[in-house]
This record gives structure tokens, sequence and C-alpha cells, in this order.
């Protein structure tokens, strides 16, 4: 049987097999029929960098509407263009292009995944804060000025697709004022899945850059980011790249997602005050998974013994979290929010310094940890015999008719030699 012989259902299996948007891609080189099945998958997801070429090539995707209709993703990816930027017409160019496309994607019709990663290094250049607490833009860094241009731009979009994944990844720990937006609020109303990873306090320069490091914490972060009603939320990632949690204070004692199943946090460290303890515990009846990203329990002064132990929280989640399937503890012991070292040992540490950027992680408390051992592990057995019990739980029958039959239309039939310069990375 020649391929020009197999039904159309065969060869979207075919299609469906293939997972890489480039294989997909060439896919669509085969023959008409390959290129009508395979066009919806291939241009899913579009990337675009901090270069001229990439905002361009994006902007060509976006003007194609046959091709623009089927983008579901948009995954921005900070690239080192050191040598572009350094003209000062190609900069300007630059800012210009993205400024173009991040404010007009709305013309993606089915776009429902944003991801921006904004500068990944461990020593972003610092965002200056004048004395009265402003980002200071005469001679801004790179990375704040590329991060406020994208996010302003987005927030200009009047018809945006209502978003359920939304990534904001290596931000800049500063409360600039489109955070308090109405449109940014409008955004987050929608989301599904919102993951959020901010630079510590050394990516802020100037004498007031602890004051408004404190305040993205203890204001924006719980009020602007997570106050906004969203009760479809079903994950949440919140990471620091420098501990928070006692100070500055991150309460969420006020934030309850009914639908929440996934939670997810980097470098939030726990107190005796338990309020983040009690985010979690409030969260018991739906969250299945639980991941503890080099998160520390803090002593307070003169540092000698904790006044909230491990052993009491680990036994605490073993009754509350009832719908827990997943835990995962990690410990890193370097700084920085892509390149941190990992250790293999499952550990929850103590922390004596609220100002630890600088120093390994987990150096505290090596004399109290052996006492919470015995209760991580019996965490650890709860959550697995649980998993053990749901795995083996039949699952229920398909009904007649609910898997979906792939079809070809032929009026959907797309020109095979179409493309694009887009910028892919």
């Amino acid at each position: 049987m020649s391929m020009r012989d197999c039904p159309v259902e065969l060869l979207a299996l075919v299609v469906e097999r293939v997972s890489s948007d480039a294989g997909l891609r060439n896919l669509r080189a085969v023959d008409r029929t390959f290129c009508t099945l395979a066009t919806p998958r291939a241009f899913r997801r579009a990337y675009v960098t901090n270069s001229l070429p990439s905002a361009l090539g994006l902007k060509a995707l976006m003007d194609c509407e046959r091709l623009a209709k089927t983008v579901e993703t948009i995954i921005f990816r900070w690239s080192n263009a050191s040598e572009e930027m350094e003209d000062r017409a190609q900069r300007k160019a630059t800012y210009i292009a993205l400024v173009t496309v991040f404010a007009q994607l709305h013309k993606f019709s089915a776009l429902s995944n944003v991801e921006l990663n904004f500068f990944p290094g461990a020593e972003p250049p610092p965002l200056m804060v004048d004395e009265d607490g402003n980002a200071d833009f005469a001679q801004p860094s790179e990375a704040g000025l590329m991060q406020s241009t994208i996010m302003q731009s987005l927030l200009r979009n009047r018809n945006m697709p209502r978003l359920s994944s939304l990534s904001l990844a290596n931000l800049i720990g500063f409360p600039f004022p489109y955070y308090e937006s109405p449109s940014f609020a409008a955004m987050l109303s929608s989301l599904e899945h919102l993951h959020v990873s901010l630079h510590g306090m050394h990516s802020l320069g100037g004498p007031r850059r602890a004051e408004v490091w404190d305040w993205m914490w203890q204001e924006t972060i719980p009020i602007h980011f997570l106050r906004p009603p969203q009760p479809q939320l079903t994950s949440l990632s919140l990471t620091s790249d420098e501990p928070v949690g006692s100070s500055p204070r991150l309460d969420l004692s006020g934030l309850f997602f009914p639908a929440l199943r996934r939670l997810e946090l980097g470098g939030i460290m726990f107190d005796h005050h338990c309020r983040i303890e009690d985010f979690i515990v409030r969260h018991g009846k739906t969250l299945a998974t639980l991941v503890l990203d080099s998160c520390p329990m803090y002593i307070p002064p003169p540092g000698e013994m904790p006044t909230r132990w491990w052993h009491a929280v680990c036994e605490r989640f073993a009754e509350s979290l009832e719908a827990l399937v997943d835990l995962q503890i990690f410990l890193r012991t370097g700084w920085g929010l892509d390149d941190l070292g990992r250790s293999e040992d499952v550990r929850l540490t103590y922390e004596v310094s609220l100002f630890a950027y600088g120093h390994s992680r987990g150096d505290s408390g090596f004399a109290v940890e052996a006492l919470d051992r015995p209760a991580i592990d019996r965490l650890f057995t709860v959550v697995h015999e649980r998993r053990k019990k749901h795995a083996e739980l039949p699952r229920p029958l398909a009904t007649e008719g609910e898997t979906p039959r792939a079809h070809l239309d032929a009026t959907e039939t797309v020109d095979q030699g179409f493309t694009v310069p887009i910028h892919w990375v």
C-alpha cells in the first residue's frame, strides 16, 4: 500500500505521534494531506527572543491569518544579544518590534498560554531605585527595561483571549505599577496554571532597594498576583531567589483556591507564625502534589533552637493533606533561578539568616535535623501508600462515542509551500 492509499485516519495517527515542532514542520512538506494534518500542530507553539530577526519572524506569523489561528502558546526566551543591543539603531528597532508583537497577541485567536522567561543569570544588572522608590530608567538595566517593555505591551491587548496558563520567570523584584492595573488582574482571573519566579534583592540597586523588595513580597505578590479571583486555578508555582516568608513577610492567610491540585514553593521560608504552613493545609482536600524546593524553617534570634520544628509540620501534613499523592522535597546548594546545584539528599533545613544570598543554603540546623527524620520518613510513607491505593482503583470505562475520531476537512487545506521566517530556538 502506498502512502496515497492510506486512510486519512492512519495518516492522522502518524502526525499525532510526532511530538517535536521541527518534525511537524517537516511533515508539512511531504504532500498536501500531511500539510493539512500537521499545520495546526506545527505552529501551536511560537517562540520569540530579544532579537530583531526573532521579533520580525513572530510578526510575520501573526500577519498570516491561516497560521496565526493555530498558535496556542507564545514563549519568550532571553538571549544574549549583547552585540546587537550595542548598536543604537538596532536596539531601538528591536524594542519597537517587540512592542508591536506583544501589543497584538490578540491576533492569535486560539492563544491560551503565555510563557515569559526573562534574564536567567544569577547576577542580573541591578535596576536602580531612586530616592522616591521609583524605578530609574534614565540609565536602566537591560533586564529591567526588557521586562517592563514586554509586560506593558502585553497588557495593552484589549481583546486578549482568556489565558489558562501564565509563566513569569526571572522577574526583577520591583513592584512595577502595571501589576496594579485592571488589565493585569483581568489576565490573571481566568488562569488554571500560574508560575512566578523572582530574582533576589540583588537585582535592585539604590538606597531604597530593600524597601521596594519588601513591598514586592508583602503587598504586590499576595494582593496583585494572588488576590484576584482565580477559582479555577489548579497549579501554582512561586519561587524566590532569596529567602522570603519571614522578612519580607509573605502572608497568604486570606487566600484560598478551591481547585488547587499542585503547589510548588521555592525559597519560601517557614516560621513559627505558620502562615505558609496554614496556606498549604487549607488546600488539604484538593492538593495532590506538593513541591518544596529549598524552603527552610527560620530560626529567630538568638538562633540556638527553632521555635517551630519540621517534624511538627510533617505530622500535620500527614494528617491534613488527605489528597496528597506526590511529595517532592529538594535542597539546592547554589543560588540563581536557572542553574542551581541540587542535593541528592531529601532535607528540610533550618536557617538563621534572612539575607542569605551568596551563602550555601542549608548550612544551619544540622544538630536538629536528625530529630525530624522519622517524621519526614513517615510523611513520605503515608503519601506513598496513598499513591499505591489510588493506582489500584479501577479506571472508569470510556462511554460510547467518547474517543474522538481523526478526520480531514477538505475546506481546511493549507498551501504546503508557505514558509515564515520564525526564529526557532
